[in-house]
């Protein structure tokens, strides 16, 4: 006779029991042979969790994204000589999606005790664990060998998606893909999930149309504490008119995390529709709603990163399903003719975004500048600098291809020595105005202005004008001379290491430079990282040559590569980003096996197939989108559903 315990896990036969607290060995049972290990009183691997079991993995896929709460932080910022924002910092997005994230890791830790104390506890078998150890290993091993520990442990301004916060992701996978035996699992996953995603899919509705749910009264009070409300009329956030942010900070985590979705609820309608007469019309009617919701906000959000992983998402689903597609005609013509009525209806918001990005992909002009771009209408006529370095008392320029040497002389500072790059001596001629500045006498040099300056401190400058831009440098006895960056912090130059994208570093809206500085950090952490989320501080930020030629504001702090892959290897080392890839290789592998020439009639298999496709898009997305606690727990929520999803298939059909 079976009993359940306070959790609902059905317990084993009383013969069963006398092995309290020995795991199973045998392999020969269909049982036994899921499991790597099992305790005496573990369920049968089809039987479903208690819904009170599934919680932390609901909240976790489904409701994190959600938070949003007005944070005050403090942080040690004066050190970096590239920001001046001051060390008491505030932030909506991220600081309490984190906090919330490593509670529900903390809750599934005791879930999982809980299951080890009533025996009930078990681990599937899986060749899943090894990437993950591999990758928790090397994220702690990264963190205890960091520089910057407490950025590590945390994340970066902002951000927050430090040590504490990538372990547990770890532990919320493990945690989905041990606790989903059932399709009621799956749908304790799948409906919260859509719910959440039809109420912010109203939220970008909301800002797309001007009417920001955040920029109300009541909206500003719901995610501000009541000591600040009488000040929530200056609460303003810096996103433009109309934009859909929804509530994950970046217009680009829109479209990122809604790659995930789309697939899934577009064959959760196919599936309704193939029902027939057996299910409620209003179910087909929610489903192809729900779907419309979220391709208006991926549309809407004007982001082409969505575009690209939805267009992976296309080829891959053409390529697996084959000729199930022809049998999902009607309702992949009705998800199509839906598609293309609200593309005509968003016609001005992703037409300008898939033109700049055609034009970033090529290289060619755009009309439109992106706002990390200067003002400067001349700037497409400005000569290339290839470096600027100071070394000693020498400031080394090299323009167009020809080198130059400034050497100055603290002892003199309205002194200066001018030499080409072969040694020779260049002269140079007054100017009548501006006052005080001269002209060097070669024709190679000739948009070059250059003069003595002071300032009310008595610190001396030497100014050199290249195209109309000011490089200021001080002049201190007894100091090396240094750049005076546009923050009034004085920084040593050098020649900043960059591979590719040399004639087209506004390839994708400027990832191409980004890129490009971020390839030549990737052989000091091959093995281990710098620290999680620490990839702001080891960017060269000090590169406002690099800036100043991809025609970028110069004191603009780049603070993520807009590339998932990339962040992860700086942060925790390249060990850790093969072990991730590893870890969505044997997903897709499995998932290719599982769904190949599958007939498709469950719930469950539509929503594993839904889910895989998501997963694909949210990978390619993430070349050119930032892994952030607003979109990882769905992911990582939702590719536990999909693993367990798979080994649930796979006991009927061996693979």
């Amino acid at each position: 006779m079976k009993n359940k315990n306070k959790l609902g896990n059905k317990a084993t036969s009383s013969k069963q029991q006398g092995n309290t607290h020995m795991p199973h060995k045998s392999v020969t049972s269909g049982r036994k042979s899921d499991y790597l290990y099992s305790m005496s009183m573990a369920p049968r691997i089809d039987e479903a969790s208690h819904w009170f079991q599934m919680l932390p993995a609901l909240f976790f896929t489904a409701c994190i994204i959600t938070i949003v709460r007005m944070h005050d932080y403090q942080r040690p910022m004066s050190q970096f000589f590239w920001t001046n924002s001051g060390n008491d910092l505030t932030e909506f997005f991220s600081y309490y999606k984190m906090v919330a994230i490593v509670i529900c890791a903390v809750l599934a830790l005791v879930f999982l005790l809980y299951r080890v104390f009533t025996q009930s506890f078990f681990i599937k078998r899986s060749s899943y664990y090894i990437p993950m150890g591999v990758y928790m290993l090397f994220v702690m091993i990264s963190h205890g060998l960091s520089e910057y520990k407490d950025f590590s442990l945390w994340g970066w301004n902002d951000r927050f998606e430090g040590t504490v916060t990538l372990l547990a992701y770890m532990v919320m996978l493990f945690f989905v893909i041990n606790t989903i035996n059932h399709e009621r699992n799956v749908k304790w996953i799948i409906y919260p999930t859509a719910a959440v995603s039809f109420l912010l899919s109203l939220l970008g509705l909301s800002q797309a149309l001007n009417h920001d749910f955040f920029q109300t009264s009541l909206g500003k009070k719901l995610i501000t504490p009541t000591w600040f409300w009488d000040q929530v009329d200056s609460l303003t956030f810096t996103f433009k008119n109309r934009e859909i942010y929804q509530t994950v900070y970046n217009i680009n985590y829109v479209s990122f995390y809604l790659t995930l979705l789309l697939p899934l609820f577009g064959l959760l309608f196919i599936h309704s529709v193939s029902k027939g007469k057996t299910e409620p019309f209003w179910k087909k009617l929610l489903w192809a709603g729900l779907f419309g919701l979220n391709m208006y906000n991926l549309i809407g959000s004007q982001s082409s990163g969505g575009f690209l992983g939805m267009f992976a998402v296309v080829v891959i689903a053409i390529i697996l399903l084959n000729k199930t597609i022809i049998n999902w005609w009607k309702p992949l013509i009705s998800l199509l003719i839906l598609t293309l009525i609200i593309g005509g209806i968003t016609y001005e918001r992703w037409m300008p975004e898939l033109t700049g990005a055609a034009h970033g992909v090529l290289g060619t002009e755009q009309t439109n500048k992106t706002e990390t771009k200067t003002d400067s209408d001349s700037s497409s006529d400005r000569g290339y600098i290839d470096y600027i370095s100071t070394e000693g008392n020498d400031i080394n320029i090299s323009y167009e291809g020809n080198a130059v040497t400034f050497t100055t002389y603290p002892q003199n500072p309205i002194a200066i020595k001018i030499t080409d790059g072969d040694g020779k001596d260049l002269n140079i001629t007054p100017l009548e105005s501006p006052s005080n500045t001269f002209r060097i006498d070669d024709e190679r040099f000739a948009n070059f202005i250059i003069g003595p300056a002071q300032d009310s401190a008595g610190i001396n400058y030497f100014i050199i004008s290249i195209d109309d831009t000011e490089w200021t440098f001080a002049i201190i006895e007894g100091q090396d001379v240094r750049y005076r960056n546009t923050l009034g912090n004085l920084v040593p130059l050098s020649k900043v290491p960059a591979i590719g994208w040399t004639d087209n570093q506004d390839f994708g809206s400027g990832r191409g430079y980004i890129w490009s500085r971020t390839l030549p950090m990737m052989k000091s952490t091959a093995l281990i990282g710098h620290g999680a989320d620490t990839y702001c501080i080891y960017f060269p930020q000090n590169d406002y040559v690099g800036k100043y030629n991809a025609d970028w504001k110069l004191n603009i702090v780049t603070d993520k590569p807009h590339n998932m892959y990339l962040d992860a290897w700086i942060g925790t080392g390249g060990i850790s980003v093969l072990a991730l890839c590893a870890l969505w290789l044997i997903y897709i592998a499995q998932s290719i096996r599982c769904f190949w020439k599958r007939e498709f009639h469950t719930f469950t298999e539509y929503t594993g197939l839904g889910i895989f496709l998501g997963i694909c898009g949210f990978l390619v997305s993430g070349f050119v989108d930032d892994s952030t606690v607003s979109v990882m727990p769905m992911f990582y929520g939702l590719l536990g559903t999909g693993i367990a999803i798979n080994i649930m298939l796979k006991k009927g059909q061996r693979i």
